[in-house]
């Protein structure tokens, strides 16, 4: 629970991601700009405050903010995912031992939780394809069914943090 409501905190920040950069840049600038202003008042008056310089704060605040807000390029979460992102494929399973499952998975929020599914299916023996997807809520894998079975699909899910609606009949 804790974990979905998380989710759905980064969820809401990154959807207003551009909103907070100009927001902390308009912000910094606003800083510079009365540091400035202060400074130039206090070279006018022949003065100087004693302490710490407040460059060396602001200059250290810019870089922080700076560093923080190109974080989501650095993690590429601003970027459009390539069309083979959301899929996990391994050697192809024999026919007659190949099975597929369609589970309707709850929980799911964000690319994040996509990917997070995906290797943990992936890790199970046998799976050929994992394909989650967090729009649709569905999580789709092909896998040899003499490896493994979709309970245990189902369970390695759950473990994640997940729940598994309903596991479809297997023929």
């Amino acid at each position: 629970m804790a974990f979905m409501i998380a989710s759905g905190i980064i969820d809401t920040i990154l959807a207003s991601w551009w909103f907070i950069i100009v927001l902390v840049l308009l912000l910094l600038t606003i800083l510079w700009m009365q540091h400035i202003k202060s400074m130039r008042r206090e070279k006018a008056r022949g003065r100087r405050r004693p302490g710490i310089n407040p460059v060396i704060i602001l200059g250290m605040v810019t870089i922080f903010a700076l560093l923080l807000l190109a974080l989501p390029w650095y993690l590429g979460t601003l970027e459009a995912p390539p069309a083979d992102r959301h899929r996990i494929i391994t050697p192809v399973v024999a026919p007659e031992d190949r099975a597929e499952i369609i589970l309707e998975v709850e929980g799911m929020t964000h690319t994040g939780c996509e990917d997070q599914i995906q290797r943990r299916v992936a890790g199970l023996p046998g799976i050929e394809l994992a394909e989650a997807d967090h729009e649709t809520g569905q999580t789709r894998v092909v896998y040899d069914r003499s490896l493994t079975s979709a309970e245990e699909i189902a369970s390695v899910i759950e473990e994640a943090g997940y729940g598994v609606v309903e596991l479809p009949e297997q023929p």
